[in-house]
């Protein structure tokens, strides 16, 4: 996926994407990452927020949810919340990460959750890019260890050469996750333009249903 974002653009902070604040400075200083390698930086951060940031499937709808120090701050995110965050960490890290937003058909969802989306697909469903060694790689570190055990899920590897992104399968051989298409690369989070995308893609959904489903995917 070609880009006209500048790896410069993608290592300012931003209204959501905090890359100064003093929270998210901490969390990187915390993962002592000063003596490692650019790309390994990145490996070390994608695998903190995918592995230690707990999946939520619920999306949010109001700014404040969106911030990276909210969501450090909670420990839990849908996955644009995640992305945000990743942003955040890479960014102060020295490590220029755009977000990604897709959209991302999901067959192993369940009936019931199918029925009360009123779709099986992901809109602008959140992930990063970062730019290492000249190209930007897609990784998607949305879903958390305890969900891609429960649904027997491919794990999502990165090791910063190449994109890593959700498998077509699941361990079992079952049909999981295709990208049906990607929107682009943002420096910063399109709030607006999200927001406008939840209402036009779930405009079928059973909202009561959907919380009573709660995060069980």
């Amino acid at each position: 996926m070609s880009s006209s974002l500048t790896p410069e653009a993608c290592l300012a902070p931003t209204r959501f994407i905090e890359s100064t604040h003093p929270e998210v400075l901490e969390r990187v200083e915390a993962l002592q990452l000063r003596r490692l390698s650019e790309t390994e930086r990145a490996v070390a951060l994608f695998r903190h927020v995918r592995d230690d940031v707990q999946y939520e499937f619920m999306a949010k709808l109001t700014p404040e949810e969106y911030l990276a120090s909210h969501v450090l701050r909670t420990g839990r995110g849908f996955c644009v919340q995640k992305g945000v965050l990743l942003c955040a960490l890479s960014r102060a890290a020295g490590v220029p990460c755009a977000l990604v937003l897709s959209d991302l058909r999901d067959e192993s969802l369940s009936p019931r959750v199918v029925k009360a989306m009123g779709t099986d697909t992901m809109f602008h469903h959140g992930l990063n890019a970062f730019f290492l060694e000249g190209r930007w790689l897609k990784a998607d570190a949305s879903l958390s260890p305890d969900v891609t055990t429960r649904k027997q899920y491919r794990p999502v590897e990165f090791d910063g050469t190449a994109d890593a992104l959700h498998s077509a399968t699941t361990l079992t051989g079952a049909p999981h996750a295709t990208y049906v298409r990607f929107h682009g690369l943002y420096a910063e989070l399109p709030f607006e333009q999200m927001i406008d995308a939840f209402a036009r893609g779930y405009q079928r959904a059973d909202v009561e249903a959907l919380a009573a489903i709660g995060n069980r995917m």
